[in-house]
């Protein structure tokens, strides 16, 4: 018998998700009923105004669910890719600026980054034993 089957296997394992109930993945599936048991209600209530507001309701109250279920974006889900993405822009500063203070006066004086109008005291040795040395 010859038992040479030819079977391709993916670049990356990592990307393949599992299908749990009507091809959705579990993600999905948790996503769509939050979506849907937060926006029923709404419905229900703005219905007795008018339809086509409580249509609207609905879509506003779910959107923002089932946009941060289904988008993905360089392989991280949406709330993950939200978070990097303001901690980038608000939280840590573009520019880090250099300030210079007894510990880096060394370093700042070897670099040339010591400004001339600020002068840097020097530290004297507080012990016998560091002037003997």
């Amino acid at each position: 018998m010859d038992n040479n089957f030819v079977v391709s296997i993916p670049k990356e394992l990592k990307t393949i998700k599992s299908k749990l109930f009507f091809g959705l993945t579990k993600r999905q599936l948790i996503g769509f009923s939050i979506a849907l048991s937060v926006g029923l209600p709404v419905f229900f209530l703005l219905k007795n105004v008018s339809l086509e507001i409580a249509l609207y309701g609905l879509f506003f109250v779910a959107f923002p669910v089932i946009f941060g279920t289904i988008y993905t974006k360089d392989g991280m889900p949406a709330e993950t890719w939200i978070k990097l993405y303001l901690e980038y822009r608000y939280l840590n500063p573009n520019k880090r600026y250099f300030k210079v203070s007894k510990k880096n006066v060394g370093i700042a004086a070897e670099r040339n980054m010591i400004n001339e109008k600020r002068k840097v005291r020097k530290v004297k040795p507080v012990s016998n034993f560091a002037k003997a040395n």
